[in-house]
């Protein structure tokens, strides 16, 4: 009873809170402004409020992504940043969507037993039917790739042809629900989604429904930056090989590679352009911004607010510092265009 009675009172302050809606631009506006910061708070507690004030007004123009709403709980449990009612609301969020996992938050033991209790009292609202539907197309795709013992060019149609109906079966999830995102497919949405695209542009020609995905993105339900990321990675597969990649958002795998102690960053288009294209998705988030994360999270051992760092294995470390030296030897000769960033 009492364990009841406490969650009821925790809760109480943050029912009252409603997260905002259809306003996804100025979601990503504070989103950006608030990574910006925490990327430099270090100890600077001006900072870290900063980041979280950003946040708060970011959960107020649009449901939040559920990245975001750890890493607010990350603000208040390991720096005691933000509002303990916005975290509470985190946290209700989180585990509704069956995404709350109370141990990573250990920097304050009685707030963690809070998480746990949260999580252990909340009612999970994702659709059961569309997470088991998303989680077959994960099989399907997994199994039958692990299943090919021979690339040949009938196994090559017949891995096709699974795509191609994957493919077909998420676009009528889509139909079916209108709506797919955290809250009715937890986890396994965006996943799902970067699979699949990801594997019918490595093995079909065909046009693919991006703007199934852009309509959702901006209509504040799918993750922008996820879809910025896994575009220009589709675009990377599809890429002719003959002239210089262009990509559209300035992400995917050309981006950056670490080799070693060295992360190496290229110019995978015209800045300006890449800009103007984060810009008509409803992100404000320009290039520069993103180098600025990637450097982060490089030199901070962890992927940060990217998608990933792209760590390529020359087979030991001795291998790695040698192509990583010759690596910076053509940038710095003019050779190669991009730059580099070594870490201490």
């Amino acid at each position: 009873m009492k364990r009841q009675s406490l969650i009821i009172l925790l809760l109480g302050a943050s029912v009252c809170l409603s997260w905002g809606q259809n306003n996804p631009k100025k979601y990503y506006e504070y989103i950006n402004e608030a990574e910006l910061a925490y990327l430099q708070m270090s100890d600077d507690n001006d900072l870290g409020q900063k980041a979280a004030n950003c946040y708060e007004k970011a959960f107020a123009a649009n449901r939040p992504f559920s990245k975001d709403l750890r890493y607010y709980l990350f603000l208040y449990s390991d720096n005691k940043q933000g509002r303990l009612d916005v975290a509470l609301e985190c946290a209700h969020t989180l585990a509704q969507r069956g995404m709350l996992w109370p141990k990573w938050y250990d920097a304050d033991t009685a707030f963690q037993r809070t998480l746990y209790l949260i999580k252990d009292t909340t009612r999970v609202i994702t659709d059961p039917e569309l997470v088991a539907a998303l989680d077959s197309l994960r099989t399907r795709d997994r199994n039958f790739r692990n299943s090919v013992r021979r690339w040949d060019d009938e196994t090559f149609q017949a891995v096709a042809a699974l795509d191609s109906a994957n493919m077909q079966s998420l676009v009528e999830l889509f139909q079916r629900y209108g709506h797919l995102n955290e809250d009715n497919a937890g986890e396994l949405y965006a996943s799902t989604v970067e699979l699949l695209f990801i594997h019918n542009s490595k093995t079909r020609i065909a046009e693919l429904p991006f703007d199934l995905i852009e309509k959702a993105v901006k209509e504040g339900t799918y993750d922008a930056r996820s879809y910025m990321d896994f575009y220009d990675e589709c675009l990377n597969w599809r890429w002719d090989r003959e002239s210089a990649f262009q990509s559209r958002y300035g992400l995917g795998f050309s981006s950056h590679i670490v080799i070693g102690n060295t992360l190496f960053i290229y110019p995978t288009g015209d800045v300006k352009e890449i800009d103007a294209n984060r810009r008509a998705l409803g992100v404000s988030e320009t290039h520069a911004d993103y180098e600025k994360k990637l450097e982060s999270a490089f030199l901070m051992n962890g992927a940060g607010f990217v998608p990933r760092l792209n760590i390529e294995d020359w087979g030991g470390e001795e291998e790695d510092a040698q192509a990583a030296a010759e690596a910076r030897a053509d940038i710095d000769s003019g050779k190669v265009k991009g730059r580099y960033v070594i870490k201490p």
